[in-house]
């Protein structure tokens, strides 16, 4: 069978009746995927020949009616390209060479050994194959060029940039007589506003975005045109295949609005106030057909000074200027805001050089940041089109434009806390290494003392240490949590609280979680916010105290009872301890807050500060158990 899985029909062609039984017979021993036919002699072959289908002859070289040659040219005058091999033991180098040189599908001598028929049958398949894929090939694209012809646009297809194809309806679009006078053309020759369509459609293999150009017809004048353009498979060859339509008043004016909506997007992603030039001056070129524009943008000494502008204007001007102060048009519009366009500059009082080549301007003003001018050596070139998609353009340039400075404000304001938090980092690990010195050397004497003499006192002073050791950690962890984070990642909030419990002293308390939600955040400082806010309840509780989550003493035997569960925009810590007056409410995320002699003070305002860092927000209110009740809002999902 061949690829398809159809068996291979073979006509077998000899007079010697013998020696076509074992060919036959051969065949069929060694490959039960063709079916054969035989025919005695060459009259025979050409009646079955015109009475069944068949794949492929294979024939006899030295007949008596007849010989193989002769034989292979009549069948190839009712069917040029049918497969037909000549397997023959009468041959000679002589023969082979004139049967490759009338077209033969294969040449093979016959010695009726089965290896011989196996050469056969394989030869015979690849022949086959490649004959049905040939004109399965040659149907479809007849069937495509039947569908083309009947199109009522018009429809070019090239291969390496020259036209292999014209439909009927492509002559009369081009104004040529006759589609043939189109192939053969180069599609530069034909597209005057440019093949890059066609370029990125050859390049990408994809239906490159529909767009307007314009095309130049037979007598060599242009029409504008919409083009649209995909790849094919032309003739074996990888081809590009364009449909021309002519472009309508809306249809322009569309299509410019969904390539400045395209524009606006790769505007938005600039990083530098550059970029967002050469993009807005590229767009009002290419989309807008401002051929000559540029753009100035305000410069560190509030001077208008041009930043990137069109070919088409510097072969106009020269030189570009920049605008220092109201002697010039575009200052004044700059000033004003408002967009202008000037029928003809030279009757403009403020015209900067009044020998300009120049006669018409259109100047887009760009907020604060700076104008889009374009020109042209025509007056009154520009009409309300022009204005209106121009102030679209320059809009969304502005919004580009502001979004890069806040971006570079942003940045800067960064980089100082980044530095404000190394310096705060550096001092805190400074005074803690100055005060651990002191207060190890105390608490070993101390021990001394308590192994040399019973006092009352020196419990009271080894608190006073370990409180002491409790502020240290804290100063250190409150310099660290103030760093904004970059490195999230998707956490379990039930998880992370479960083993956060696991870390605090929780006596009696008992933790109920009633969440599975899962937010992007820094895993450790996670655990450290809930550390603390889960030792605050606890604490608290049992001391009956509204103070802060490290600041008293107690081990949670009253049986408090913390729930974590989710609220809208975060999550929330509650408690059905004694709970905090509302005028404390604020005042308990303060550094050094307390209500109690032994506390830091800390706890809560690392909260906060974990929370700020990433962008959270966070507040104490009532549970519904009359406790507190501490909400994270603000924060990101994997899903947001």
């Amino acid at each position: 069978m061949d690829a398809a899985g159809s068996p291979v029909e073979l006509l077998c062609v000899d007079d010697d009746t013998e020696a076509l039984d074992a060919l036959a017979a051969g065949l069929e021993r060694v490959d039960g995927d063709v079916a054969v036919t035989t025919a005695t002699g060459a009259a025979d072959a050409l009646n079955a020949f015109d009475h069944a289908a068949f794949d492929c002859i294979v024939s006899e070289a030295a007949m008596a009616d007849i010989d193989g040659l002769a034989f292979l040219q009549a069948v190839r005058a009712e069917n040029p390209e049918f497969p037909f091999v000549l397997f023959t033991a009468q041959g000679d180098w002589s023969l082979a060479s004139d049967a490759i040189a009338a077209g033969v599908s294969e040449y093979i001598p016959r010695d009726g050994d089965d290896g011989q028929y196996r050469l056969l049958a394989r030869r015979v398949h690849t022949i086959v194959e490649r004959h049905r894929a040939m004109r399965t090939a040659a149907e479809d694209r007849a069937s495509a060029e039947t569908i083309l012809d009947v199109a009522p646009d018009a429809i070019l297809a090239a291969v390496d940039g020259r036209v292999v194809y014209a439909n009927p309806a492509a002559g009369d679009f081009f104004e040529v007589r006759g589609r043939d006078a189109l192939v053969g053309r180069s599609v530069d020759d034909i597209l005057a506003g440019g093949s890059g369509v066609f370029e990125v459609a050859q390049a990408t293999g994809q239906t490159a975005h529909t767009v307007e150009t314009t095309v130049r017809r037979g007598d060599g004048s242009t029409v504008l045109a919409t083009v649209t353009a995909c790849t094919v498979t032309w003739d074996g060859a990888a081809a590009v295949v364009g449909i021309f339509q002519h472009a309508t008043e809306a249809d322009t004016r569309e299509r410019r609005l969904e390539a400045l909506h395209e524009a606006t997007r790769n505007l938005m992603g600039c990083k530098q106030r550059e970029a967002v030039a050469g993009i807005g001056v590229t767009a009002a070129s290419e989309i807008l057909g401002l051929d000559a524009n540029s753009v100035h943008l305000v410069d560190d000494d509030g001077h208008l000074e041009p930043v990137v502008a069109t070919d088409a204007l510097c072969d106009l001007v020269g030189d570009l200027p920049s605008f220092t102060g109201s002697d010039s048009i575009a200052w004044r519009v700059y000033e004003s805001d408002e967009v202008a366009a000037l029928s003809d500059v030279r009757d403009d009082p403020d015209v900067h050089n009044p020998d300009t080549p120049i006669r018409s301007e259109l100047y887009l003003p760009l907020g604060e940041h700076g104008i889009l001018i374009a020109a042209s050596p025509v007056a009154d070139a520009f009409d309300e089109q022009d204005v209106a998609l121009g102030q679209v353009l320059a809009a969304n340039m502005e919004a580009a434009l502001d979004a890069v400075v806040r971006d570079n404000e942003l940045r800067e304001h960064e980089r100082e806390l980044a530095a404000q938090n190394a310096r705060l980092e550096r001092f805190a690990s400074a005074v803690c290494h100055d005060l651990r010195n002191p207060l190890n050397v105390a608490s070993g004497r101390l021990e001394l003392v308590r192994e040399e003499c019973e006092s009352e006192h020196i419990n009271a002073i080894d608190r006073m240490f370990h409180r002491m050791e409790a502020l240290i950690e804290d100063l250190l962890l409150i310099a660290k949590t103030g760093e904004a984070v970059s490195d999230l990642e998707p956490v379990d909030v039930g998880a992370v609280v479960e083993a956060c419990w696991a870390t605090v002293e929780t006596g009696a308390a008992t933790l109920v979680v009633e969440t599975d939600t899962r937010i992007l955040t820094d895993v450790t400082r996670l655990k450290q916010l809930l550390e603390n806010l889960v030792r605050n309840a606890v604490e608290h509780s049992a001391a009956s105290s509204p103070v802060q989550s490290d600041d008293a003493v107690g081990d949670g035997s009253e049986g408090v009872t913390v729930t974590v569960g989710d609220c809208p925009g975060g999550f929330y810590v509650a408690d059905d301890g004694p709970g905090i007056p509302e005028t404390d409410r604020e005042k308990v995320f303060e550094s050094g807050y307390s209500t109690r002699t032994d506390g830091t003070g800390f706890g809560l305002a690392i909260v906060r500060q974990i929370a700020e860092a990433h962008g959270w927000d966070v507040r104490v209110t009532e549970s519904t158990d009359g406790g507190a009740r501490f909400e994270i809002t603000g924060v990101d999902t994997p899903e947001t």
